[in-house]
């Protein structure tokens, strides 16, 4: 029986991973491990680890990583404490497979004790860019110490080859979240406020906002554009939600408070809406503003328009449903009425594949051939070696 580690660390992963979680589980010759780390284990965050209790799983590991801090020194300081603490938890667990999902830096630390220990890692959402993260550089660094690759479109599964990643090991999965939208039954909207205590009059904008120290603009003045722009349109209500633990979360996350403080009668906040509140939310909601993936991701599969702001998510594909004005309050404001008046988006699958990620790349865990030390072959693109010769 192959033993499958899978890593989660915050609210949103998880809910890409339950499908997933799900068909490990069921399979006969896997084993499943869930190692629970990042923002599950903290009380600020919701303590999501209970999310997956409740679901009806084990979690095989719990690894606290995260300090107090969210400064760039103390973040830096916590990923390089975490490495002997995911080497601990893998040298107990002694997978066949780590799975990983995405670009965060629980994933990273995680995928670099791995490497160190020889554990081969097999990741989700590689080849995709956000050129205002350092996301960017975690994500490509991840990829190049996976073994397997399970891509969202064809273009990432090109650029993850681009990498120098053997074909053979890279698949167009589709992303989960179209696997978690065919399998999810949504809340109506009356039980969505009744729940978690907000209002969903029309029209409702649902607001996630996280700082990127990379982005053209300093979290604080982009966010307070963001605020602004949505004020200005008459009749908006908001819904804003928790912010990642990134560096800066402490001041957006104040900013977001007192803004909620300052407009009790136009906006509500949520700390985490768990998986299916957020996308229960997010169906009931006329848009989706911010700079989260789930305005690229999630809003376009599930037919909600959303505009961008920032540079957080640039350089990932768009539907036409997706608005990116100037990040400036006016120009903000001018793109919510654009997407309040804009027709239903009609590319939602074109773009992120069909359901059955979790089924295929269950089978693939399974079936793949996998040694162990994962050793690779750089693989060169024909030009490359016709320049060469």
């Amino acid at each position: 029986m192959r033993r499958i580690a899978v890593l989660t660390g915050t609210r949103a992963d998880y809910g890409l991973l339950r499908g997933l979680l799900r068909a490990i589980d069921a399979d006969p010759d896997l084993e499943l491990q869930i190692i629970a780390t990042g923002t599950h284990l903290l009380d600020a965050f919701g303590r999501t680890e209970t999310e997956i209790v409740a679901d009806g799983f084990r979690v095989t590991a719990s690894v606290p990583i995260w300090s107090a801090t969210d400064s760039a020194l103390g973040v830096a300081a916590d990923v390089g404490a975490a490495l002997p603490i995911f080497a601990e938890a893998l040298a107990t667990l002694d997978p066949d497979v780590l799975v990983v999902l995405g670009d965060r830096l629980e994933a990273f630390a995680a995928t670099t004790a791995a490497t160190i220990l020889s554990v081969p890692v097999a990741h989700i959402h590689g080849g995709e860019l956000t050129e205002g993260a350092m996301d960017d550089a975690l994500r490509h660094s991840i990829t190049k110490m996976a073994y397997l690759h399970f891509t969202s479109t064809e273009d990432h599964r090109r650029r993850v080859i681009q990498l120098g990643e053997d074909p053979d090991r890279v698949s167009f999965h589709g992303a989960p979240i179209v696997d978690a939208l065919n399998a999810i039954e949504l809340l109506p909207r009356a039980d969505v406020e009744s729940r978690f205590g907000i209002r969903l009059p029309e029209p409702t904008a649902l607001v996630t906002f996280h700082p990127a120290v990379m982005d053209v603009a300093a979290p604080e003045a982009l966010l307070d554009e963001l605020l602004a722009g949505l004020l200005a349109v008459d009749g908006l209500h908001v819904v804003i939600t928790g912010s990642n633990s990134d560096i800066g979360t402490a001041d957006v996350r104040r900013r977001i408070e007192e803004f909620v403080a300052s407009h009790p009668d136009r906006v509500d906040f949520v700390e985490s809406f768990g998986q299916v509140g957020y996308l229960s939310t997010m169906s009931a909601s006329a848009l989706v503003v911010g700079n989260s993936s789930s305005t690229v991701l999630e809003a376009p599969v599930l037919g909600v328009p959303s505009v961008l702001i920032g540079d957080r998510q640039k350089g990932r594909p768009l539907a036409r449903s997706v608005v990116v004005p100037h990040p400036e309050r006016g120009a903000i404001a001018d793109a919510v009425r654009e997407a309040l008046h804009a027709p239903a988006p009609n590319d939602r699958v074109a773009i992120f594949g069909t359901p059955g990620f979790a089924s295929r790349t269950a089978q693939s865990l399974r079936d793949a051939v996998i040694p162990r030390p994962p050793r690779k072959k750089f693989h060169d693109l024909e030009e490359n070696t016709r320049h060469e010769r």
